[in-house]
């Protein structure tokens, strides 16, 4: 199915016009679901994918799209209609962006647009929540879909907010420390260093050192400053870089690798288990869980678990086995799961699990984190002192003799 742009105007009034967007298999099937009476179908244009994603970028506030889901799910579990309880959230909104949206949206519902394509013109949600709502539509359970959103985009925000925590913190308290060694090897060594010649005593051997050591930063540390510049902005602008350097520590680092394959084994196992425990069948929610994972090295494997499990008909765990680096725990239990006509039960024991490790493993990586600021901050502390404070002790004897 493809998604398409209709262009409708009216038949009394040529200069009257609006436009519809449906998803169709072709252009003659969007023309015939988006016809309306009194409007002419005057221009049918697909909207690509990029288009599509283009809003992506500007998605809503996390907290304030847990509140959303939240309180859209407990008016569907009243039975208020998608419409109506979109209209209620809506109204008192302090946000006049998401008020606005909200109204948007349910203008699109109320004309017959299914629920995930009138949340998708707005361009605030990314892929995943769309798909999801689409997997709630489609089974008759919108309200636990919506649920189900609020307590995802709730877990991502606070492990998201520990990682930037134990990382932000600690970097700037680095940065600072390169900065302040960089000042004292260029301006208050080479004082020191002026001021020895100028009372014309030639420096002690470890003097000697630190001058020199002095002298390989001054010539140095602009290029320093460029390439760590340079690497940030990289980091900032490239997800290819990102992803090729994470690769990098994990294997280096065995903490770091549990805690990422935690947050992202985390974040597919709780998507399965929302979308399957709602009633879509195991083929097409393996498919839309993986696309939680797209921009990470699990996603293509997945993908093609997916595709395996779906096409040759065998066990979904031994699919995943397969074609997926992911802990065998998390194979076993989903082969126990459909041995046992119990995967539902089986999939939240393991996201509780994971989350639960998530959280064990954060800790100590910020343990980690702060040991390892203190140590360089001790090393860089250590370095400016004995550049700074060093040659004038061991000269101090000559100086007060040429004096």
């Amino acid at each position: 199915m493809a998604l398409f742009q209709v262009t409708l105007r009216s038949l009394k009034d040529p200069h009257v016009s609006k436009n519809v967007e449906i998803q169709a298999a072709g252009r003659e099937q969007a023309g015939g679901m988006a016809a309306r009476s009194g409007f002419a179908v005057a221009l049918i244009k697909p909207v690509s994918s990029r288009v599509r994603s283009e809003g992506t970028s500007g998605n809503f506030p996390q907290k304030a799209q847990i509140k959303l889901f939240r309180g859209l799910a407990s008016m569907l579990k009243a039975n208020i209609t998608t419409a109506d309880a979109l209209l209620y959230y809506s109204q008192g909104l302090p946000e006049p962006e998401l008020q606005s949206a909200l109204l948007n949206i349910r203008e699109r519902v109320e004309s017959g647009q299914p629920v995930h394509l009138a949340f998708a013109k707005e361009r605030k949600f990314d892929g995943t929540i769309l798909a999801i709502i689409e997997a709630g539509a489609d089974s008759g359970q919108l309200g636990q879909a919506f649920s189900a959103l609020a307590r995802r985009i709730k877990t991502e925000s606070t492990f998201r907010g520990k990682l930037r925590t134990a990382l932000l913190v600690p970097g700037l308290v680095i940065l600072f420390q390169i900065g302040l060694f960089i000042w004292s090897q260029t301006s208050v060594v080479s004082k020191v260093e002026a001021t020895i010649k100028e009372i014309h005593q030639e420096p002690d051997p470890i003097s000697k050192v630190i001058f020199s050591f002095s002298h390989v930063v001054q010539w140095t540390w602009p290029f320093f400053i460029g390439g760590l510049g340079a690497l940030g902005l990289g980091l900032v602008r490239s997800q290819e870089l990102r992803q090729g350097m994470l690769r990098i520590l994990m294997k280096r680092w065995l903490l770091l690798r549990r805690l990422v394959m935690g947050l992202r084994q985390s974040s597919w196992v709780g998507t399965l288990q929302m979308l399957y425990a709602n009633g879509i069948n195991l083929a097409r929610a393996s498919v839309l869980a993986a696309k939680v994972m797209e921009g990470t090295a699990l996603h293509e494997g997945l993908m093609r678990a997916s595709k395996t499990y779906e096409g040759t008909g065998i066990p979904f765990a031994e699919a995943i086995r397969r074609n997926t680096d992911l802990d065998p725990q998390v194979i076993h239990m989903i082969g126990i799961g459909e041995k046992s006509a119990s995967l539902p039960q089986q999939l939240e024991l393991l996201r509780d699990i994971y989350e639960e490790d998530t959280a064990a493993y954060m800790a100590d990586f910020t343990e980690v984190i702060n040991f390892i600021t203190l140590a360089i901050a001790v090393v860089l502390i250590g370095l400016v002192f004995s550049g700074a404070m060093l040659p004038i002790f061991l000269m101090g004897p000559k100086m007060m003799n040429a004096g």
